[in-house]
């Protein structure tokens, strides 16, 4: 039996991170949430995850950071930023590092599903 992809929700917002994780396990994934950057590249979990969704302003380190922080060190998983500002600026910026989507808050359901559909391959 194999186990169901990990995805790594990044975000400072309670609801936001609560939201996202109930909806991830509604589709059959495995959901670890972070409240920061910070928090994330602490976790012994960050090995295993699959892809992730990641807010773009949060205090510390923004997720774009964290973004080229883990393409510089090859521990880039698929990324889906879920964010208030998705200027240009934001998504040449995302997008040049390889995210798969860039989704402005507030994000339909199905947007989400489809970009997770695409990231873990099943697009």
């Amino acid at each position: 039996m194999s186990v169901p992809p990990l995805v790594a929700i990044v975000d400072d917002d309670p609801s936001m991170r609560e939201a996202l994780e109930d909806l991830v396990g509604s589709l059959g994934y495995r959901a670890v949430t972070f409240g920061s950057a910070d928090d994330y590249l602490a976790s012994p979990e960050r090995k295993r995850v699959r892809c992730m969704i990641l807010d773009v302003q949060m205090p510390g380190m923004n997720g774009l950071d964290l973004q080229s922080h883990l393409v510089e060190t090859n521990g880039a998983p698929p990324i889906i930023f879920v964010t208030s500002y998705g200027d240009d600026t934001v998504r040449r910026r995302a997008t040049r590092n390889g995210a798969v989507a860039v989704l402005e808050k507030p994000v339909q359901e199905s947007a989400i599903i489809g970009a997770l559909d695409t990231a873990l391959g099943k697009r």
